[in-house]
């Protein structure tokens, strides 16, 4: 087999992965059990560069699949899927037998679970740091789970799918996401902030992918939390006798306002991106045909997982993209981008 061809096969893997994920409920927002983490342990055999790229495509494809691409949890996700793949690597290079597979997950674990916490406290405030303990205590149970799990799954066995190709209008709407997610993540002040918002929801429904308002919620929640443990500005009331201040309230609303709204443009991308070539363009329809048998196989969850990595010709019952009107997509791009560019003018 090829390297490049069991890249792709191991990325689609860990997509998939990622996407079963999705169903199994949080602690924290930006806690997973790390599943797709699994490929990374069934990969240390390939050779330094490619394994980088693993890591590259699992850091980016598990944001793709949660929907949160253009967000700070995607910078997060791919950092912390590259340091904790060079440390897995790395021992598993150097100790060799001495170190078994759950000791490589462990370590992988605890870099990641601090890489996440410490680029996380960097946008949401120094109160994030007081929830390393907890996700210590989280990941390190997982990571057994998934150094267990790395020995039982099989590396996916279908025949590549064909890919398609990007067209003149897929290129442009992909071209004024990355725009209006970059353009999202500029605007600080509530008043271009709040509109910029509802603008990326709307495209968020106008591209087909439904708004599930609890995840908003708890980001926001959490990001209040964190911002107020770090009390600045204005007292406006006592909690407990702590400080609850106009400033930290701000500034959790921002980051809490501008991660919804990044998101809800990342919902509307993974609704509108057509695979392509490559190793790329192959890891996402493959992951698409995955998911899709998956969804339509039947029987207990393990058998069904076990029965789609098996089979080696996979019928895509379903379409990975939608046509949103180009005129829909410039008219958002234009309205976060010119909330984003007052802001920074008046501001």
């Amino acid at each position: 087999m090829l390297s490049q061809d069991r890249i792709s096969r191991l990325a689609a893997l860990s997509l998939f992965l990622s996407a079963i994920e999705l169903f199994i409920p949080r602690f924290l927002p930006f806690f997973r059990l790390g599943l797709s983490n699994i490929p990374l342990l069934m990969a240390l055999d390939l050779n330094p560069s490619s394994f980088i790229v693993l890591c590259l495509l699992k850091g980016i494809g598990t944001s793709y699949t949660a929907g949160n691409l253009f967000s700070v949890f995607a910078l997060i996700s791919l950092l912390q899927s590259v340091l904790s793949g060079i440390v897995m690597y790395t021992s598993n290079k150097v100790m060799g037998r001495a170190l078994s597979r759950y000791g490589i997950s462990l370590l992988g674990a605890l870099i990641s679970s601090v890489t996440q916490i410490f680029l996380a406290a960097l946008y949401a405030g120094r109160g994030t740091l007081a929830f390393l303990p907890v996700m210590l205590m989280l990941s390190f149970p997982a990571a057994i789970i998934t150094a267990y799990l790395s020995g039982k799954i099989p590396e996916p066995e279908m025949l590549f799918p064909e890919s398609g190709t990007d067209t003149g209008k897929s290129r442009l709407s992909i071209f004024l996401l990355i725009v209006s997610g970059a353009a999202m993540m500029m605007t600080e002040s509530l008043p271009f902030l709040i509109p910029s918002v509802i603008a990326a929801f709307i495209f968020q429904h106008a591209a087909g992918r439904k708004i599930k308002p609890m995840p908003h919620l708890m980001m926001l929640f959490f990001m209040l939390l964190s911002a107020l443990l770090v009390p600045h500005g204005k007292v406006l009331a006592t909690v407990f006798s702590y400080p609850v201040t106009e400033g930290s309230l701000i500034d959790g609303l921002s980051r809490g306002l501008r991660l919804s709204g990044g998101i809800a443009i990342s919902q509307a991308f993974s609704r509108i991106i057509r695979p392509g070539n490559g190793i790329i363009g192959k890891s996402i329809s493959m992951f698409t045909m995955l998911l899709s048998s998956f969804r339509n196989t039947t029987g207990n969850l393990w058998d069904r997982f076990l029965e789609v990595l098996h089979c080696k010709e996979i019928q895509n019952t379903e379409e990975s993209h939608v046509n949103v009107p180009v005129f829909t997509s410039i008219c958002v791009s234009i309205i976060i981008t010119a909330f984003a560019i007052a802001d920074c003018v008046f501001f």
